[in-house]
């Protein structure tokens, strides 16, 4: 009973690697398929560019070719003048602060004096006396 045991182990043993066998070489059918694949897409891409290239070397040939002006810096834009508003303003600014200033001395030299006081004393001798010094007579 042994003997047909060890048949049939081998046996299916057998089986399973001739499975294994075949999905290994079907494996690698798909593979070669895919890279025959890759290998036609890298020809296609590689024939694109070959055609890009030469329309590329076609405009960079006209472009030179092409008269074109000396290359120069950008002109400056002329400047444009300050505002002269700002100017007008203070002027006028000024001039009302001076109108005031001097409506405003004439006013003070125009008031008169009171009758009947005694004359202001002069600043100096205001000062002497305020220190101690003997009044003038």
């Amino acid at each position: 009973m042994k003997r047909w045991l060890y048949a049939l182990l081998a046996l299916v043993l057998l089986v399973l690697l001739g499975w294994a066998g075949y999905e290994a070489y079907a494996s690698y059918r798909d593979l070669a398929a895919r890279v025959a694949l890759l290998e036609a897409q890298v020809q296609a891409h590689e024939e694109a560019l070959k055609g890009l290239a030469d329309r590329l070397s076609r405009v960079e040939g006209e472009v030179f070719k092409a008269p074109s002006p000396p290359l120069s810096l950008p002109e400056v834009p002329a400047p444009q003048g300050a505002p002269s508003w700002p100017y007008v303003v203070g002027l006028l600014v000024v001039l009302a602060l001076l109108y005031l200033v001097f409506r405003l001395l004439r006013q003070g030299a125009r008031k008169p004096e009171k009758t009947g006081e005694a004359p202001s004393q002069g600043l100096e001798e205001a000062r002497m006396e305020e220190e101690g010094g003997p009044p003038r007579s």
